[in-house]
């Protein structure tokens, strides 16, 4: 049984980008705003919230859109050349869709907290729009690992579950993918992959289909807590010094978690 939430309201956000190289741009951003209640209501017929509200738009970054994520999105800067760029304008839209939703709002970005939040953030900060303090994100990329890191825990300790798949005798490591965890909870491929609207929409019905996630997604909320710092650094230039071990370890994470969120690991 779902318990009772702190939360009336989850966002789904999902952004495409000019690339991994800082700083990164937003080419496109999709925001699907859902009542927790409907998730958990559509949870036992499997099917979409009637009851849900939208925002998409494509965006022209000032920087090259690097040539694998214009071939991932099929956006290029040739595309974009007559949209507009994230100007204060797009930053109060941005703003005014959170706060119109009923609150307290939680964000939901598949692995939000080394991509899309702090890229949001940034972005958000550059044009001088932040996001209310109350407002708070959780990584479903996380949740989902942490989920399945108890399940397989469960399982070896002999406990009822589903064996692994396993390959020449070997286990197989479950990739936590969007698209894997889609075919794997709720069948099949998702439609418009690689795009804003499409992988937040996927998001949600994955959700939908696996109602469980909601409880590490509400443990693993958090503030945003790089509204006030930099995509790729400050304005003031800093010299550069060699990266420690902690600091190379963040640096992989970040990019291979960005891969797998994209099944490319």
């Amino acid at each position: 049984m779902i318990g009772a939430s702190q939360f009336s309201t989850f966002i789904f956000l999902d952004l495409e980008t000019t690339g991994l190289q800082k700083p990164v741009e937003i080419t496109e951003l999709t925001m699907i705003a859902v009542e927790r209640d409907h998730i958990v209501e559509s949870s036992q017929t499997k099917t979409t919230p009637r009851l849900l509200d939208k925002f998409t738009t494509c965006v022209r970054p000032t920087k090259e859109i690097e040539w694998f994520a214009s071939t991932v999105t099929c956006l290029s800067n040739e595309d974009l050349e007559k949209r507009k760029g994230f100007d204060i304008e797009l930053g109060k839209i941005v703003r005014s869709f959170i706060t119109r939703q009923p609150q307290p709002v939680c964000l939901i970005a598949h692995n939000g907290d080394n991509f899309d939040f702090k890229i949001l953030a940034s972005q958000m900060k550059a044009v001088g729009i932040t996001l209310p303090e109350s407002v708070r994100a959780s990584d479903s990329l996380k949740a989902f690992r942490k989920q399945h890191k108890e399940a397989k825990a469960d399982l070896n300790n002999g406990a009822n579950g589903t064996s692994s798949t396993t390959v020449a005798g070997k286990r197989k490591r479950f990739s936590c993918s969007l698209n894997n965890l889609y075919c794997t909870f709720v069948g099949g491929e998702f439609e418009n992959a690689h795009s804003s609207e499409g992988d937040a929409l996927a998001l949600l019905r994955l959700v939908i289909h696996k109602p469980d996630i909601l409880e590490y997604l509400e443990n693993g909320a958090h503030k945003l807590s790089w509204q006030n710092k930099e995509n790729g650094g400050s304005s003031v230039k800093k010299p550069k010094v060699a990266l420690n071990e902690k600091d190379i370890n963040q640096v992989q994470d970040e990019y291979l978690s960005q891969l797998e969120k994209e099944g490319l690991l």
